[in-house]
């Protein structure tokens, strides 16, 4: 019977752990900012005593804030830290949503708001991630370090920031518990809700690796032409799916021209361990022709599997970290710096 209940293909760290609980709940935090860009500041501003009255010529709470805000693309720092965060072309349009929105305005209004700036900032990349990924297309690769120093630089570029090393929160306590709460509200009352919400999300690499294992000769056929083309030493690199074809076609044909393979996000030891991996059945050992292989994965990205347990001294599992929640996290690799740091260490 397949191994697949041994677990042996699943990050060990996929579970929240004690040390990294702080990153954890940022990253929970950012996964429910991404579905409703407005749940931080709604919260504030529910909590928020009323509004005093203004006195005759003073400015409205909000205004000097508000206005700043539509002049933060003239900014070439941020401009280019919104372009490594896969932000840049739609930036612009989220913070007029946001600054428009009533739950913003109600929270502006509020001259007693905590550290406005940097949960404005928090909104205005939300709802930026919100729209870039509600497109058609691929998904995008958003880097959440990216992401976060882009944060820093809005919170410094509005007036009313609270103050150097507020630029990741502070977020309130009630924030955090009711962000808590929803978050395992997600996995326990709205299971259904919150599983279709996923298999949606994985729809496009679930029904991609279901096309390969009934059609998968032609993929691995030009994944052998490009190798054959190609100058040795050749690496292959390959995601997902990519991943799987690459490692059959190995395991399939001896090609000694490939020096590499490096596998990201892959599924391939998951298909192994269920005895559905095309080219080897589950308990084969790996063919001694197989070229050393690099599998990164990232400890958020569902749809990626170790691969040193299930073939013990044939694989180097190598982890990044996102900083993106899932589905987010399975392309963020292709904008992540740690991952072009172990390619360039690793290249022949």
């Amino acid at each position: 019977m397949p191994g697949y209940a041994t677990g042996r293909d699943l990050p060990a760290a996929r579970a929240v752990d004690e040390r990294d609980g702080d990153l954890d709940a940022d990253v929970e935090f950012w996964g429910l900012l991404y579905l409703d860009p407005l749940f931080e500041l709604r919260l504030l501003a529910s909590e928020s005593a009323a509004p005093a009255e203004l006195a005759p010529g003073a400015r409205p709470p909000g205004e000097d804030i508000s206005a700043a805000a539509l002049t933060l693309t003239s900014d070439a720092r941020l401009r280019g830290l919104l372009e490594e965060a896969g932000t840049g072309d739609d930036f612009a349009a989220a913070v007029a949503a946001v600054l428009t929105a009533p739950d913003c305005r109600r929270f502006l209004r509020d001259p007693a708001a905590q550290d406005p700036a940097a949960v404005l900032a928090r909104a205005f990349l939300a709802e930026a991630v919100r729209r870039r990924t509600g497109q058609e297309g691929p998904a995008p690769a958003l880097d959440g370090t990216a992401r976060d120093e882009a944060v820093v630089r809005i919170t410094e570029l509005l007036p009313g920031a609270a103050g150097p090393g507020t630029h990741r929160g502070p977020v309130t306590r009630k924030v955090k518990r009711t962000a808590g709460r929803l978050a395992l509200g997600l996995a326990s009352a709205q299971a259904v809700k919150r599983r279709s919400a996923l298999t949606d999300a994985a729809h496009p690499a679930a029904g991609d690796v279901l096309l390969y294992l009934s059609r998968g000769a032609a993929i691995r056929e030009a994944i052998a032409e490009a190798v054959r083309t190609a100058e040795p030493p050749v690496v292959l690199l390959a995601h997902s799916l990519g991943g799987i074809a690459s490692l059959d076609l190995l395991v399939l044909r001896a090609l000694p021209e490939v020096a590499l393979l490096v596998t990201v996000g892959s599924q391939a030891p998951f298909l192994y361990e269920l005895g559905a991996l095309p080219s080897l059945e589950h308990g084969s050992p790996l063919p001694a022709h197989v070229p050393r292989w690099l599998n990164v994965y990232d400890r958020r990205d569902l749809l990626s599997y170790l691969g040193a347990g299930v073939f013990p001294g044939r694989v180097d599992d190598i982890a990044v970290d996102s900083r993106q929640p899932f589905p987010l996290s399975h392309s963020a690799y292709w904008s992540n710096p740690e991952l072009y740091r172990v390619l360039a260490g690793e290249l022949p």
